[in-house]
């Protein structure tokens, strides 16, 4: 009787502890979405196998080590790393270049870094690691999990985290974020705000307990909270994200930028009724901020959400003006869509309406 006592107390004892880990989990896989620099991230990813060249200083004592890291991640994404370095003139162009570069050749904060150099319809085409090469044991596994295409740095058990000690193998935790990440439920393009769902549905399903009643009710309470969190981030009245007080290289502009960004990102939220129920009234009312902030998409889904009357009244005149200002930004679809509205408008509507884009611009 006294060991049942012992191993119920202790069953109550690790609930908790349980559901605060959930916690945490979802909070890492949510940071792994920021750009420390201040911006929420698109989902990109390769569309394939992944051809990698090695140079630099001192390859044959580093190749391994790199190739082993690139491949134990890209495995998890179902991918091949493929070295071409001693390939010669005929062998294959490499999509991703790795370079070993004195220590002293990078900043004195930057011992490695990872840039993507292509991205075609969020498809990563071309990409390049740079590593002093004193650093690589400690960098090759972090970087080569940005070169997969996550590029924050949460804290939590994983390497990508600047607080993580061990850094000669992959958590449980790096694994999961991989394989969601190269999921067929995450989209290439998918906004943070999307691609958080797929996130924490991985971290539920990896407990073996995908219907528990009370992970289910801890991931709807955080994605309930993350909600609330960015709608005040957004509206300039919350506190900026920890992820980005914490990078240490998030500069004003750079955050200005992450709130437009939100912005819209909420707005197609409301629209796609990510995470919570479609609004089109909050979802006409963050999409118009980010379009007057001047993001490009937002202004040619305002010129949509105006033509048709989405969340607001229709307004020939109000989509005239965002698509006007879309064109001026390149939207090329903007240009169909001015002549289609014009074509409902009288000669003194649009020039009214064009004396309206030249105020804003």
């Amino acid at each position: 009787m006294g060991r049942l006592w012992l191993l119920l107390l202790g069953l109550a004892m690790t609930l908790p502890v349980r559901a605060d880990a959930l916690q945490d989990q979802f909070a890492t896989v949510w940071e792994s979405l920021w750009y420390q620099g201040g911006s929420p991230t698109r989902i990109v990813r390769w569309p394939g196998d992944i051809h990698v060249r090695i140079q630099g200083l001192n390859v044959s004592t580093h190749r391994q080590r790199i190739l082993d890291a690139l491949q134990a991640v890209s495995a998890e994404a179902g991918l091949r790393v493929v070295d071409v370095t001693d390939g010669g003139p005929s062998a294959p162009e490499p999509e991703l270049e790795v370079s070993l570069v004195h220590d002293l050749d990078l900043p004195s904060n930057m011992a490695c870094y990872v840039r993507t150099k292509e991205v075609s319809n969020y498809r990563i085409r071309k990409s390049e690691l740079k590593m002093r090469q004193g650093a690589v044991y400690h960098c090759a596994l972090h970087e080569a999990m940005h070169v997969m295409g996550i590029s924050g740095h949460p804290t939590g058990d994983t390497v990508l985290s600047y607080f993580y000690q061990r850094s000669d193998r992959l958590t449980e935790l790096d694994r999961l974020m991989v394989r969601a990440w190269y999921s067929p439920g995450m989209r290439p393009g998918m906004t943070p705000l999307e691609a958080v769902v797929v996130l924490t549905n991985a971290v539920v399903d990896a407990t073996g307990k995908p219907f528990d009643e009370q992970f289910r009710a801890t991931q709807h309470a955080f994605l309930e909270e993350l909600m609330r969190q960015m709608e005040d981030f957004s509206g300039d009245k919350g506190e900026v994200p920890v992820i980005l007080k914490r990078s240490g290289t998030a500069s004003t502009e750079a955050i200005a930028r992450g709130r437009t960004l939100m912005r819209f990102y909420l707005a197609l939220a409301y629209r796609r009724g990510t995470i919570i129920w479609a609004d089109p009234v909050k979802s006409t009312m963050w999409m118009e901020r980010a379009a007057r902030d001047g993001l490009a998409g937002a202004q040619w889904m305002m010129g949509d959400i105006a033509e048709r009357g989405l969340g607001m009244a229709a307004s020939n005149e109000d989509a005239y003006f965002w698509y006007a200002l879309a064109l001026a930004q390149e939207v090329k679809p903007a240009a169909q869509a001015l002549e289609r509205v014009q074509a409902r408008m009288t000669a003194e509507q649009v020039e009214a309406v064009r004396r309206r884009v030249a105020a804003f611009q």
